[in-house]
């Protein structure tokens, strides 16, 4: 009788383990997706003086994330509904208005600049403005940032063809191959919107950054290339997920390859869910850095949020249900008739508008199909 009681509880274990396992993700409903979009539409309208969630963040970085990534995940929502088209241009519009003026922009530009063309030079601010100029233009064809997207496409590919490693500052001294990978990003979508050669470049750079911009070891993109600035830095987690977002808009095969790379080296399986660390073979408990976030035994937080993304891009259901698992069990929603945004469970503390859009933006993850605009 023992026996057969414990095999029954085996097998009732082994179904509940599959069906929880079953690659049953989806993508929210329209309605869903614009309770949540309403959320960030109400950060970004406010002025920037009246929006303490904003002002919390306390870098302008974080700011330029928020606009940045709302506007991806409001030109992913279009593309699945393109009754929401108007309303993404619109509220990208917006965006793009907070990334040229106040204290967005002030904070990357260079006051001892002798000319215009050199106030503003990091590629972790041009690669998302063009990006977000690029996404407007092809949520409104009448776009009046057709000039600057032009204009701006063309210095990024001047530079990064010109640039050492094929790669740009994000701040002196400092060049970071995530950001660089936003502005590759933007120059595919450039291509596509007007027929441009910038695609030509892309390809070339994803070639180059596979024979030169990885970890030898695992093959993974390096966060960081070597310069005379500084070291190369290992793959890591937070940046590697990243990256694979954007390199999923322009060189696809590789961010497939990457995709796979970073979950045989970072994640663990554990049937139901799959963790994800932020260095390879690293246990650490700790606050870790501004771009982990607290560790603990070595996961990271941005890490699993990116390699949902990931997953979601790139069409891998299964994992990307199991991510979207242990954000489940982290978070919960809050609603109120016209809005819905996350809070911390078991505890009351609410989401940064930052973590809102990345969010967001990784469970819409979705090609974009544009029409050629010559």
């Amino acid at each position: 009788m023992k026996r057969k009681l414990v095999l029954a509880l085996g097998v009732t274990l082994a179904v509940l383990i599959v069906a929880f396992s079953w690659p049953t993700y989806h993508y929210p409903s329209s309605a869903e997706l614009h309770k949540k979009a309403r959320y960030l539409e109400r950060i970004i309208t406010q002025p920037e003086a009246e929006t303490p969630e904003l002002l919390a963040l306390g870098n302008a970085e974080w700011s330029l994330f928020t606009m940045s990534y709302s506007t991806y995940a409001f030109t992913n929502i279009a593309q699945m509904d393109s009754s929401f088209r108007p309303e993404a241009a619109r509220y990208t519009s917006l965006a793009i208005r907070k990334m040229l003026t106040g204290s967005i922009a002030q904070a990357f530009r260079n006051p001892d600049a002798v000319v215009t063309a050199d106030s503003v030079v990091s590629v972790l601010y041009l690669g998302h403005l063009n990006l977000m100029l690029g996404c407007h233009r092809m949520l409104d064809p009448a776009s009046p940032y057709k000039s600057l997207h032009d204009s701006l496409s063309a210095s990024l590919h001047h530079r990064l063809a010109a640039a050492p490693n094929h790669c740009l500052e994000s701040y002196s001294g400092g060049v970071w191959v995530p950001d660089n990978t936003v502005a590759l990003a933007s120059l595919q979508l450039h291509s596509d919107l007007t027929g441009s050669p910038y695609r030509i470049f892309c390809q070339q750079w994803a070639a180059y950054a596979r024979q030169y911009l990885t970890d030898p070891a695992t093959g993974l993109l390096l966060s960081k290339p070597r310069t005379r600035h500084q070291e190369a830095e290992e793959p890591r987690g937070s940046h590697l997920g990243w990256s694979i977002f954007f390199l999923s808009r322009f060189a696809p095969a590789l961010a497939a390859e990457q995709y796979r790379g970073y979950q045989q080296h970072f994640s663990t399986n554990f049937g139901v869910v799959r963790l994800y660390r932020e260095r390879i073979g690293s246990y650490e408990t700790s606050e870790g850095d501004i771009d982990s976030g607290p560790l603990i035994l070595g996961y990271s937080i941005p890490a699993n949020a990116f390699a949902f993304g990931n997953a979601v891009a790139l069409r891998d259901w299964r994992n990307a249900q199991r991510l979207r698992r242990v954000i489940s069990f982290g978070s919960r929603e809050i609603e109120t008739p016209t809005e819905t945004r996350y809070g911390v469970r078991f505890v009351d503390l609410s989401v940064s508008p930052l973590a809102e859009a990345l969010l967001l933006n990784a469970e819409t993850m979705t090609p974009w199909q544009v029409s050629t605009l010559r």
